[in-house]
């Protein structure tokens, strides 16, 4: 583990590189507009979408996520049930898992729901809807030892933050971004997407968490550009980050779906942090099965 935060020149050259090579890449990619694609809903990696499954339709996902900072390393998956109940109302459930070197143990289980707060025939492509999931804190698999510096990933699902990069030497100094180790408490995100041109979206989350073990409130966003190529293969952009005085974290991620057959696709996702309190390096990959 890391005594302290540390930067060589090379290694910000490197993330400063990453990090351009992924956004002009994502942007050249989005640049282009074909013909109009439909919206499956759980279309992005870390963001949620304002897409209801029909009515008993169902989204099975099992996401995988790995974070390096320095020496640290961090590896947690995620899966997740999301079915459709209503017209405008959907309810799922995802249990997290983390290891951060003492073997993968349960983090978290998250109960959610997804509300459509717009008919899907609104004007100019614009939806809006309400995500609200309560996350059970579990034991969790790392190292509480003072002054050990370590990752702590944000998940793959909707209910994740940007990972982050602390030590737990004086609780009452933790981040208060909106992904909390260890603390239980209940996530909203305001969601508001519009279609841009024929097959691209521009998707904005807005995050808060209120803490159900006296912890101060969180806040974070989340911003997604997606770009469907074909009925089979999209790329996108996801930015997320939480909002704080000191450490916040911010991370940019390249992400591609590829169907790999009729109702199952591969996610992947790759990036970098954009600030000190994110992880150098992550990568995210996940299969989804819709039925």
């Amino acid at each position: 583990m890391m005594s302290s935060v540390t930067f060589a020149p090379s290694i910000l050259s490197l993330r400063i590189g990453l990090l351009k090579f992924i956004t002009a890449l994502g942007m050249l990619c989005l640049s282009l507009a074909t013909t109009a694609r439909c919206h499956h809903g759980r279309d992005f990696i870390t963001l949620q979408d304002a897409a209801i499954p029909g009515r008993l339709n169902a989204i099975l996902s099992a996401g995988y996520e790995w974070s390096r900072e320095g020496n640290s390393n961090e590896y947690s998956t995620e899966p997740s049930l999301f079915v459709g109940v209503l017209p405008m109302l959907a309810l799922g459930y995802s249990s997290a898992f983390t290891d951060s070197g003492n073997g993968l143990q349960s983090s978290a289980i998250t109960p959610q729901m997804v509300l459509r707060l717009t008919p899907e025939d609104w004007p100019n492509g614009l939806r809006a809807g309400l995500w609200l999931g309560y996350e059970f804190a579990q034991g969790g698999g790392h190292s509480h030892a003072s002054g050990a510096t370590h990752v702590h990933s944000g998940g793959s699902g909707p209910d994740a933050g940007a990972p982050s990069m602390h030590e737990h030497a004086q609780p009452q100094e933790q981040a208060l971004g909106t992904h909390r180790h260890g603390e239980s408490g209940l996530y909203s995100r305001l969601i508001v997407e519009r279609n841009l041109g024929a097959n691209t979206r521009a998707l904005l989350n807005l995050v808060q968490f209120a803490s159900a073990d006296g912890g101060k409130p969180g806040f974070g966003y989340g911003l997604g550009l997606r770009h469907e190529w074909s009925h089979n293969f999209t790329t996108g952009l996801e930015f997320s980050g939480d909002f704080q005085r000191r450490q916040s974290a911010h991370q940019v991620l390249l992400t591609g779906m590829v169907s790999v057959r009729q109702g199952l696709s591969l996610r992947l996702g790759v990036g970098g942090g954009m600030t000190r309190a994110a992880p150098d390096f992550t990568l995210h990959s996940s299969l989804l099965w819709r039925f």
